[in-house]
């Protein structure tokens, strides 16, 4: 997460500033990945601009919704333009950190509001709650939006969370980075232990999803960068396919999974986390890595990568879950500056396959980086749009 409070979206019209992805090696924040490799390659455009701190994009046919963290709000823009055309209806008591959000159907949205910042030592837990919203948008181009369901995890004990997905049958699975936990929301709202420490007290825990002591010193950026104490995930995104649940933890060094049916199973939530397993380690002449957000393409259930921010390296890049093969799509320092929430359009037609990615400078402000003492945000904050063809 970044600070500062400024004014909603600025659009940047006419913008063009493209990345290309060669056939060669690239190598960014000390993590080595193959480049995409022929027939594919990408292209990358500015997609929105805003002059505020952002986290978190959705994207459906009409409208994507921007997070706006710490000005409490989500902006909702025209996919067609990017030009901001409304602001999300908050909730009865307000937003306060809503930072992730994911389209949970056609006419749909879930925000994730993580309650508040990560408190350690004294471990805080904070009070996220998911909201999910059904909006219209009219052939005129006006939005609307209700806000539909809340889900509070106030019963629980929540570090903090990172991420959540909705599952086929309309649970939920949601992320805590600092106890290294999987909570899973039932359809009716109640919150159940999927993979969770024997203790919640921090004492105990799980050591592939566990939060970790603080990493190597890097460079990002230009910037010196080191883990800030409130902001060191241990499991942080997640993701599912194919009856398999994934996340990547840059304390555990890789991207992992288990099957989704043990959730389901008999056994206490801690000791489930002995059918979890290793897809792809972090790459080894990498001190640090952070992959930010991972999402498989939801159009098209064939392809076997995972789609990735690689905050520390300026890079989105796909990992194939069946090889662990990576392959960097799109990089560079000024549309991928620190990229830390992806999100894939519903195509418009045939071959049509591209996906929007917000970026929000984290190594330039103290409030994520303990090796800055001031925060040099840049502005615009950028959500790029990266077209793949082949």
């Amino acid at each position: 997460m970044s600070s500062g409070k400024t004014a909603a979206a600025i659009p940047q019209a006419g913008s063009a500033v493209i990345a290309r992805a060669d056939a060669a090696r690239s190598v960014q924040g000390g993590a080595q990945s193959e480049a995409l490799s022929p027939p594919w390659s990408s292209s990358a455009v500015v997609f929105a601009n805003f002059n505020a701190v952002i986290a978190g994009v959705a994207a459906l046919r009409d409208v994507a919704f921007v997070g706006q963290p710490l000005n409490s709000q989500v902006a909702v823009l025209s996919r067609r333009t990017g030009i901001e055309m409304a602001v999300l209806p908050p909730p009865p008591a307000g937003f306060v950190l809503p930072f992730i959000m994911h389209a949970i159907g056609d006419d749909r949205v879930a925000i994730l509001d993580a309650g508040g910042f990560p408190q350690l030592n004294p471990l805080t837990p904070v009070n996220p709650t998911l909201y999910e919203y059904q909006f219209n948008v009219t052939a005129g181009g006006r939005f609307s939006a209700a806000l539909v369901r809340q889900i509070s995890f106030k019963n629980v004990v929540v570090g903090f969370t990172e991420d959540f997905v909705r599952l086929d049958d309309g649970r939920y699975l949601v992320s805590d980075s600092v106890l290294g936990s999987i909570w899973i929301v039932e359809r009716d709202g109640t919150i159940e232990p999927g993979i969770v420490p024997k203790s919640l007290t921090g004492s105990d825990p799980i050591t592939k999803l566990a939060y970790c002591a603080p990493m190597p010193k890097v460079t990002v950026n230009g910037y010196p960068f080191l883990f800030a104490a409130s902001s060191l995930p241990g499991v942080s995104p997640i993701a599912v396919r194919n009856g398999m649940v994934y996340y990547y933890s840059p304390c555990a060094r890789g991207l992992y999974a288990f099957p989704l049916a043990i959730l389901s199973d008999r056994r206490q939530p801690y000791q489930r986390a002995a059918d979890i397993r290793l897809v792809a380690a972090t790459p080894h002449n990498a001190a640090v890595e952070e992959l930010l957000d991972v999402q498989f393409d939801p159009y098209d259930p064939s392809d076997p990568y995972l789609y990735a921010a690689n905050a520390l390296a300026l890079q989105v890049i796909r990992i194939d879950v069946h090889s662990g093969m990576r392959e960097v799509i799109a990089s560079g320092a000024n549309l991928f500056d620190f990229p830390s929430s992806l999100a894939f359009l519903p195509p418009l037609f045939a071959g049509d396959r591209s996906l929007l990615v917000a970026s929000n400078q984290q190594e330039r402000t103290p409030l994520t980086n303990d090796a800055v003492t001031t925060t040099t945000f840049h502005i615009p904050f950028i959500v790029s749009k990266i077209r793949l063809t082949r």
